[in-house]
């Protein structure tokens, strides 16, 4: 006991570290996971749009993305990414990272989403460079009307110092918002107050939901 103590004790001794650097916070926003702790920076979006990051893969796509204040889960903002027109269906997508994790840890990634509009997308935690080396992922479905928490389990296999955690959506148009993103070590619980996840194996809603999906060209 003593020893796991004097190791949790360096772990967040290096984490004090870094966020009394301006530059590390600025720059990197790397974070080491303990004690259920939320790793995501900025996780409701109340502090604006940093650290998010968008990446559009089709030139030809138009999308507008930033903090919205007028439809949220929870406080006052959510993030809004709304393709407002159509590309060739690749990909967009909601990044954070860098995360610094070790070996061994389990994790899970959770968020809250709503659509206008049905509408696939996946969940990705992985190395953020070549080979892209994949800690967790999942197909879900984004549905329309009411917001719901989806989460995947996240097993890290190696040390890793720039793990991203990411939404990835398709180019089609419509509008997804998104709120309370969580990233911590250890099983999925519900935050007390938020109500209950959706199951992203799901696979009778999934295959129902799939058939309702409309492209809008």
């Amino acid at each position: 006991q003593a020893a796991k103590g004097r190791h949790m004790a360096e772990r967040r001794t290096l984490v004090t570290a870094c966020i009394a650097s301006l530059a590390c916070v600025s720059v990197m926003w790397p974070a080491m996971a303990q004690d259920d702790d939320n790793l995501v920076q900025n996780f409701d979006f109340e502090d604006g749009n940093g650290p998010w990051s968008v990446w559009v893969e089709d030139g030809g796509a138009g999308v507008d993305h930033k903090d919205d204040n007028g439809e949220a889960f929870s406080g006052k903002n959510s993030y809004m990414i709304d393709i407002f027109n159509a590309g060739g269906g690749q990909r967009v997508e909601l990044h954070q990272d860098p995360f610094l994790l070790e070996a061994g840890q389990q994790m899970t990634f959770a968020l809250w989403l709503k659509s206008d509009k049905v509408r696939p997308a996946k969940m990705i935690v992985n190395h953020r460079a070549d080979p892209w080396t994949s800690y967790g992922s999942a197909d879900i479905m984004i549905m329309d009307g009411d917001w719901e928490e989806h989460w995947i389990p996240v097993d890290v296999t190696a040390n890793d110092d720039i793990v991203g955690i990411y939404l990835e959506l398709k180019d089609t148009k419509g509008v997804v918002w998104v709120d309370r993103v969580r990233f911590y070590e250890g099983e999925y619980f519900p935050e007390e107050g938020y109500g209950e996840p959706q199951a992203v194996d799901a696979h009778a809603k999934l295959a129902l939901s799939w058939g309702s999906i409309k492209t809008d060209r």
